[in-house]
């Protein structure tokens, strides 16, 4: 076990980028050390943005990852962390994905706190260099916002495996450099620990194919997007055929609307979206599984076998990881038990099919 949470070392801080150097693409960074993270320019290498050797994300390898240390800034201030020089000779768009990590450190005791420290990501784009930047999203960490995957803590945080979020995000044709600006919006208060890592790079020319899957699904009550059966790598939704806003996969579907799901493969997004039209007619009632004697199943938390007690024969029994991936599909005349002996423990979701057509949907634990 390591014993010392900060083993930081200053970045290279003497090696700014030469006017004329690039590095081509399709480029990763995944810091650590590397030969190309020497080409990185950072404001405040010894103090704000650091490495910690400490920490890798998931996908990033080992040697360790960038972390803005907010909560040692002062006043309000913004931290520069700019990508090498990127070789884009057809000045095409160039699709960035990055994964992040951040939490909220609080300076008194959370019941009381009102005000939490609002840090943000600015991810900037150049078409000239670097000399001059162009806002193109803004992330938020706060208390709340979407880089924010670890909550409000009262110390150090240190993400585990599952604390890491995928962003993906595509910049306009002739992109050669990019800013991932870390900006401290909240004088009185400490600031958030954040980690960037696994950085892609990639020139993305439009040929990205949407992902497949039916385009009308149907749900049951509280269900939400990571519900819905699509298949494709790194999944988004949105509310729009094209432009729209990013939907999490917590949103909870609503009767008769229409999703749009893309895929990202590498750093490339789709640009055409698959559309699902979701809709509950096919699911039982409340009042038509109201009874544990017309319906239940056991034991849940359950270890190896689930077993089945239903009034109406169940002839299909699918279960769905919680990010919507099939991972398991029986069916029969009549299913009294279903084997789970080789899922790995976790929460999953398991759609119930009875001979008369209707479903019905519940959350399982997998032990």
């Amino acid at each position: 076990m390591k014993q010392n949470y900060f083993r930081f070392f200053k970045l290279f801080a003497f090696f700014p980028i030469v006017i004329g150097a690039q590095v081509n693409l399709p480029y990763t960074e995944d810091f650590g050390g590397t030969a190309t993270q020497s080409q990185w320019d950072y404001s405040n290498p010894s103090v704000i943005v650091v490495e910690n050797t400490s920490v890798d994300s998931p996908n990033g390898g080992t040697g360790g990852s960038l972390m803005y240390n907010f909560y040692n800034s002062l006043g309000l201030s913004t931290y520069n962390v700019k990508s090498p020089v990127l070789n884009n000779p057809n000045n095409a768009p160039v699709g960035v994905s990055f994964q992040f990590a951040a939490a909220n450190r609080y300076t008194m005791p959370a019941a009381i706190q009102t005000i939490f420290a609002d840090d943000h990501i600015l991810l900037e784009y150049s078409t000239d260099g670097g000399q001059t930047y162009t806002l193109i999203h803004d992330y938020e960490i706060g208390k709340t916002g979407e880089l924010n995957t670890g909550g409000t803590i009262p110390s150090f945080f240190t993400p585990t495996a599952s604390q890491w979020v995928t962003k993906n995000i595509l910049l306009p044709a002739g992109t050669n450099r990019v800013n991932f600006k870390g900006v401290k919006n909240n004088i009185n208060q400490a600031g958030n620990f954040a980690f960037l890592d696994h950085v892609i790079f990639q020139i993305c020319e439009g040929n990205t194919p949407a992902p497949t899957g039916n385009s009308s699904q149907s749900f049951c009550s509280s269900q939400t997007l990571a519900n819905l059966v699509v298949t494709g790598s790194n999944i988004q939704w949105y509310d729009a055929p094209t432009g729209g806003n990013l939907l999490p996969d917590t949103t909870v579907l609503v009767d008769g609307t229409t999703y749009y799901a893309s895929q990202v493969v590498g750093a490339c997004e789709s640009t055409t979206r698959l559309p699902v039209t979701v809709n509950s007619s096919s699911c039982l009632s409340v009042n038509e599984v109201s009874s544990d004697k017309d319906f239940n199943f056991y034991p849940n938390p359950v270890s190896d076998v689930l077993y089945i007690n239903s009034k109406i024969n169940v002839v299909k029994v699918i279960i769905y990881a919680v990010d919507g991936k099939l991972v398991q599909s029986e069916q029969d005349r009549k299913i009294t038990s279903i084997s789970m002996n080789k899922l790995i423990h976790g929460n999953y979701f398991v759609e119930f099919t009875f001979e008369n057509g209707k479903k019905v949907q519940n959350k399982i634990i997998k032990k």
